[in-house]
């Protein structure tokens, strides 16, 4: 075989390894404007949070009459420790509602940005998550993958989720003001620091 021949051979080579590894991270495509959207997070930067910060318990919360205009009384149990959640008790604070799946990309983009807003919001503001279509286990381990940064109720079945919360693909995000009317929902994915921060700010009037 000629020298030519060869150095195609190699290059060829080369080339499908490349193609290979782009398909194993799935960040084959970037935003046209060059921002990476899977661990950016605007001016606040992005945050790396331990594993033992990750989740978090499931509040033990007040009994609420559900309100038209707010979430149903919808019982779910807790994705890790805690007592199971009504959706409807979800009272008391403005909170920020977060629909996630384990097997969710885009969900995954999104958590470093809510780690940041849940640093800074304090307590002004819960942020909290309901996991769907994955077995527990599943969503266990994608919560430390991810660095979901907020506790989450479970519904494995998905079937709940999206008859009773209309949310029949992830991610979406709901506002809850603190009486616990709906303010706002935004459907797909969140993708700046900058978009969460204005979100947070129109729908429940607190600025972090």
């Amino acid at each position: 075989m000629t020298a030519r021949p060869v150095r195609a051979l190699l290059g060829l080579s080369g080339l499908v390894v490349a193609l290979t590894l782009v398909s194993c991270t799935g960040d084959g495509m970037e935003r046209a404007d060059g921002d990476d959207t899977g661990r950016r997070s605007g001016s606040a930067g992005p945050t790396t949070r331990a594993a033992s910060d990750v989740g978090g318990r499931c509040p033990t919360l007040s009994r609420a009459q559900p309100r038209q205009d707010g979430l149903p009384g919808l019982e779910l149990p807790c994705l890790g420790d805690g007592p199971s959640v009504n959706l409807a008790d979800l009272r008391g604070v403005p909170t920020v509602l977060n629909v996630w799946a384990a097997w969710c990309t885009n969900c995954d983009r999104e958590m470093p940005l809510f780690a940041s807003a849940v640093d800074r919001a304090g307590d002004r503001v819960r942020f909290f998550g309901v996991h769907y279509k994955a077995p527990r286990d599943y969503g266990l381990r994608s919560e430390v993958d991810f660095g979901v940064p907020f506790p989450s109720v479970h519904d494995e079945d998905g079937d709940l989720v999206v008859q009773r919360l209309r949310a029949a693909a992830p991610p979406q995000t709901l506002f809850l003001t603190a009486e616990g009317a709906l303010a706002g929902r935004k459907v797909g994915e969140i993708t700046s620091q900058a978009e969460l921060d204005r979100l947070v700010q129109r729908y429940l009037g607190v600025r972090l």
